[in-house]
């Protein structure tokens, strides 16, 4: 099942609140707790203030005067005060002094603060003082509960602008982002709009974050580059359709020829045409799959080790029958060179080189083949002494059907040879490089000569 989805502005959102809650029961927690510890100071205060009070009345014999006061106060007002006023004469202690809540017997008998529990189960907190001189000793405790209200009361003045504040800030912070994520919902919608027949780069928009300007320099790189391939794929489809289109048409006609003529000889020379163009067919359709087997998407293979020596030698051992049917002459000077590769890769791109030398050098031709590690590099070197080219068509040499001005009409060459050979050396990361052949009358042929990282063994 499909997992939900959330835009990034809910995403902040949902950060931001899970954030601002966090830091404010926090805050509650902290701010509670700093409340209840300056209430019980406040408190610890008072009861000790209390305590003196009554120490110092009952020593000025103002201790019924005090009671008196105490009990109409507390008919008035619920004070959340207990106290009791102790007097030790002769040995014996004497209650003085107590009120009306307060029990008869001792509330502590210590002194200090402590805490305990009365017979109702309410939590008190006493404190203890004695008076030496006069043998007075004072109880005073206080109900914990009032401390507990006072401390969430103030805990709550202090987390109210924080409750109130929290929804306007998660509106702010709504409003905000959705502002500042407006140039990427733009540039999103531009993306969204773009036809397959048009792929324009993405307009940078000032606004945009700069977080996400990588983003849209990755896109416009990508957009290039799908742009090139999509523009190869079209000129490549209509090139194949052309090249197609040309031996079709002679192989219909040589057909017609072949069915309509009453004259043996002349069937024959047109079936004979039929088979040539069938064989020229045949070996177009062969480089167009293996230059698709080549595109960057595709998998180049698993690199292992491979002696260009002795690809080198079976491709010769190959083609050499085609070469001597040919009355052409083959040398191959091979050492062993180590390179990382595929290995069928490598041997397409030797067959290449060396069917390509075979195919454009004339009959009585002379065709080298050198395998061997110069300045560090594994050097393949096909060098033939036929019509050879200029330096500005050397160039093109790589395109598709990119075949010299001097073997138009003189080649059943498909002008996809060097492509595919160009596509396997960046494939390996070497380097394709054209220079002059052998020596003939009136020039020299070309030489093909491939680089690639040479395997260092180890010592």
């Amino acid at each position: 099942m499909a997992g939900k989805t959330y835009s990034l502005r809910h995403r902040l959102i949902g950060i931001l609140v899970v954030v601002v809650g966090v830091l404010w029961i926090s805050s509650g927690v902290m701010a509670y707790r700093t409340a209840h510890h300056e209430a019980d100071e406040v408190f610890d205060a008072q009861l000790v203030q209390v305590a003196e009070t009554l120490v110092t009345l009952a020593t000025l014999s103002e201790v019924e005067h005090v009671a008196h006061e105490m009990a109409e106060h507390s008919m008035r007002y619920d004070l959340p005060l207990r106290y009791q006023v102790w007097s030790k004469d002769d040995g014996k202690i004497r209650l003085l002094l107590r009120s009306p809540d307060a029990p008869r017997q001792p509330m502590v008998s210590h002194t200090g603060f402590s805490q305990q529990k009365d017979g109702k189960g309410t939590l008190w907190r006493y404190y203890g003082y004695a008076e030496e001189e006069h043998g007075y000793f004072v109880v005073v405790g206080q109900n914990h509960s009032s401390r507990e209200e006072v401390a969430t009361e103030l805990a709550l003045h202090l987390l109210l602008p924080m409750i109130v504040g929290l929804p306007l800030m998660a509106l702010g912070v709504w409003w905000a982002v959705g502002r500042a994520l407006s140039p990427l919902q733009a540039t999103a919608t531009t993306v969204g709009n773009m036809s397959p027949d048009a792929l324009e780069p993405v307009a940078r928009d000032t606004r945009l974050p700069s977080e996400i300007e990588p983003l849209v320099g990755a896109i416009n790189r990508l957009l290039v580059r799908i742009h090139d391939a999509m523009e190869n794929e079209r000129r490549f489809t209509a090139d194949a359709a052309h090249e197609l289109r040309t031996p079709l048409a002679a192989l219909k006609v040589q057909a017609q020829v072949a069915a309509r003529t009453a004259d043996e000889q002349a069937r024959r020379r047109a079936l004979d045409q039929v088979g040539a163009a069938v064989d020229r067919m045949t070996h177009l359709v062969e480089q167009l799959l293996t230059l698709a087997r080549l595109q960057p998407e595709a998998a180049a293979g698993e690199c292992s080790p491979v002696d260009l020596a002795v690809v080198a030698e079976r491709v010769c051992a190959e083609i050499a029958p085609a070469i001597l049917a040919r009355q052409q002459e083959l040398d191959l000077d091979a050492r062993s060179t180590k390179v990382c590769g595929n290995p069928v890769w490598l041997e397409v791109l030797v067959r290449n080189l060396v069917d390509n030398a075979m195919r454009y050098t004339p009959a009585g031709g002379h065709i080298q083949v050198n395998v061997s590690v110069v300045m560090g590099r594994a050097t393949v070197a096909v060098i033939d002494d036929g019509p050879g080219m200029v330096e500005a068509e050397r160039q093109s040499l790589t395109a598709r059907f990119a075949r010299g001005s001097g073997a138009q009409g003189e080649s059943e060459g498909v002008g996809l040879g060097l492509s595919i050979v160009q596509r396997v050396v960046s494939l390996h990361g070497g380097e394709l490089e054209f220079t002059d052949g052998l020596e003939r009358e009136g020039g020299c042929g070309l030489a093909v000569v491939v680089r690639l990282p040479v395997v260092r063994e180890a010592p």
